[in-house]
């Protein structure tokens, strides 16, 4: 399944509109970012350690949080740590992607009927989907096949309306991943694996993209923004003018964050309530393909609205820092 990230675009947000404190006031509120440099480098360890979708980066955050080597392990992290994470999480899902393929290559379905589908399932799935296969997933699907126990493929069971249903998917979904997925399926076969778990695998997929694009990001904006407070606070004591200069570009760069966290905070929200319908739909369904919706759908309603929650949280993260910089610049030496 072809993986497609999501783009959100963010709108410019007025510096005008921002609730700007008095340069005194200001200071006094200083974010932690000017106040205590290292405290927000560990801040930033622990959203990534929360947020990143890979396991192995939040495996590797976590480390660095509860290291006794303290500042120095969350700088080395930052420094090369993620990087390094991240390289070791992709090279272990193409090794995972490959296996599962190779397996649904060797295991035909006419002999392997529950290795052959599981293991196409995988290929298609999420990153824990596929590291699920590898660890159990292919030995247990062995398991039913060596005993010979029939494989159901749903067919037997699809009606009109569950065609019509993913024909709907495919040409409304806001998910671009659900609809592509939705819009490969053809016989009762497919459009029985898409509602028992082809939709609920590539919603998985869409929430991971989505915080895959806004890790990558804000820890590119986070960084800089780092450096060029950084700079700022060091230079003001020496040359106040400069300072000022610099924390004006701080305001000018960093304006729109607010505003594009509030759009992933609303599109997150309109995400939450599209799965808290759709299992509702699930669970009054009669229909035995609609029971894994009702049962792992609340889970994907959950996860999006805890994206509401990081989506504020962020934006008021940014609007803090703005507010300061704001302040900061309007200061006459």
């Amino acid at each position: 399944m072809k993986r497609r990230k999501f783009l959100l675009s963010t709108a410019g947000v007025a510096l005008g509109a921002l609730a700007v404190p008095s340069p005194a006031q200001a200071f006094s509120e200083a974010p932690t970012l000017v106040t205590d440099p290292p405290a927000a480098e560990r801040d930033f360890v622990r959203w990534l350690s929360i947020h990143d979708p890979r396991a192995t980066v939040r495996s590797v955050a976590r480390t660095a949080l509860l290291s006794s080597d303290g500042a120095a392990a969350i700088t080395a992290f930052l420094a090369s740590g993620y990087a390094s994470a991240a390289t070791r999480a992709a090279e272990t899902r193409a090794r995972q992607l490959d296996y599962a393929t190779r397996m649904a290559d060797t295991h035909p379905a006419q002999y392997y009927p529950w290795v052959n589908a599981t293991a196409r399932r995988a290929a298609n799935g999420t990153d824990t989907e596929l590291a699920d296969y590898s660890s159990t997933g292919y030995a247990a699907a062995l398991k039913n096949d060596n005993a010979q126990i029939p494989y159901d493929d749903g067919a037997a069971l699809v009606t009109e309306d569950d065609r019509e249903l993913v024909s709907g998917v495919a040409d409304a979904d806001p998910s671009l991943v659900v609809r592509d997925r939705a819009a490969g399926v053809t016989t009762d076969a497919e459009v029985a694996e898409f509602l028992r778990y082809g939709w609920l695998s590539a919603a998985g997929i869409a929430t991971d993209e989505f915080r895959a694009q806004y890790v990558a990001d804000e820890r590119s904006l986070w960084s800089e923004a780092r450096q060029q407070t950084a700079t700022a606070v060091a230079v003001a004591a020496t040359n106040p003018v400069a300072a000022i200069q610099l924390w004006y570009s701080v305001r000018t760069r960093f304006a729109p964050l607010p505003t594009g966290w509030t759009a992933r905070q609303r599109y997150a929200l309109a995400r939450s309530d599209d799965w808290r319908r759709t299992v509702q739909t699930a669970a009054a369904s009669a229909s035995p393909l609609w029971a894994p919706l009702a049962a792992r759908g609340p889970a994907l309603s959950t996860q999006w609205y805890a994206e509401v929650t990081n989506a504020a949280d962020q934006a008021a993260w940014w609007t803090a820092l703005l507010q300061y910089a704001q302040a900061a610049a309007s200061v006459r030496p």
